[in-house]
């Protein structure tokens, strides 16, 4: 048998390993994916997003606290661009120390995560603190992509004023 792994191979395993609770395992298959190339382009992402769509809200968030686990221990463009597709798939809802850890991931990673979810975060972080300096320069660099991100900007520059 041949010790190349499939794209098919790769996505049952992430969904195996996800449907056992073994989400360091599911973020390693899923960086695998991404390095292979098996999820490059719009199409070749389109299973992964899927069946992360899938995942129950709590289960999409342990994904990506192992993908960011991992991407501490291993850090490249193919961990950023996985998280990074997955971020706009994430709940309403998440916990601060999370929404910290993605604003953090959206300040040093070379991938931009879509305006939109960064809002989201830049939301939900400031019900709880003032935005850290590195992460409001990266709000401030992205503003103008969006009307509601250049608010919350004001308001994050404003509370970090006090």
């Amino acid at each position: 048998m041949s010790g190349l792994v499939t794209h098919t191979e790769l996505l049952d395993r992430v969904a195996r390993s996800a449907d056992a609770g073994d989400f360091d395992a599911a973020a390693s298959s899923l960086v695998a994916l991404r390095r292979s190339g098996g999820a490059a382009g719009g199409d070749g992402l389109r299973p992964l997003l899927d069946l992360a769509a899938g995942l129950p809200p709590a289960h999409l968030q342990a994904l990506l606290r192992a993908l960011l686990r991992l991407r501490r221990a291993d850090r490249g463009w193919h961990a950023d661009s996985v998280i990074g597709a997955l971020c706009p798939l994430l709940p309403g809802e998440l916990p601060p120390d999370l929404v910290a850890e993605l604003l953090a991931f959206a300040e040093d990673s070379s991938y931009d995560i879509p305006v939109m979810t960064l809002a989201k975060l830049v939301a939900l972080h400031l019900r709880h603190a003032p935005l850290p300096p590195a992460v409001l320069a990266t709000v401030r660099r992205r503003e103008r992509e969006s009307l509601w991100l250049r608010e919350l900007a004001a308001t994050a520059a404003a509370r970090s004023a006090r």
